[in-house]
């Protein structure tokens, strides 16, 4: 059995100045895994996540269909379900400023990260 452990770029010890909870990663899941197969000669390969890592491991798998199982732990299934649903329980912000919020925090993260946070939704990739 081959063990392969790594810290996503702006995660641990690893360098980068963001993260994206899952979108830019899963394209580092992507390189490890062909490095993998092409170089160790792995051929079944699990994954195993846990928060970002459980997200970023279901936005792979449904680019890489032969990944042989994943454990994934406490995964969120959309952003913005999940935003929401943290307001609610932790602030008494209403609802409408939590919306606005994020949509003020969508254009910035589009424009810096390259990403619409509204398509952050794992759960679409099952």
């Amino acid at each position: 059995m081959t063990l392969f452990c790594f810290d996503f770029a702006g995660c641990g010890k690893s360098e980068g100045e963001f993260i994206s909870l899952g979108w830019h990663e899963r394209d580092d899941v992507n390189v490890i895994v062909n490095y993998l197969r092409e170089h160790r000669k792995v051929n079944t390969i699990g994954l195993w996540g846990r928060s970002m890592g459980a997200a970023t491991a279901l936005l792979h798998s449904n680019r890489d269909h032969s990944i042989a199982g994943m454990v994934l732990d406490s995964a969120f299934a959309d952003l913005r379900q999940l935003v929401g649903e943290l307001a609610r329980t932790h602030t008494k912000v209403p609802g409408f400023l939590v919306s606005t919020a994020l949509s003020l925090i969508r254009g910035s993260v589009s424009s810096r990260a390259d990403f619409d946070i509204y398509n952050l939704k794992p759960i679409d990739k099952l």
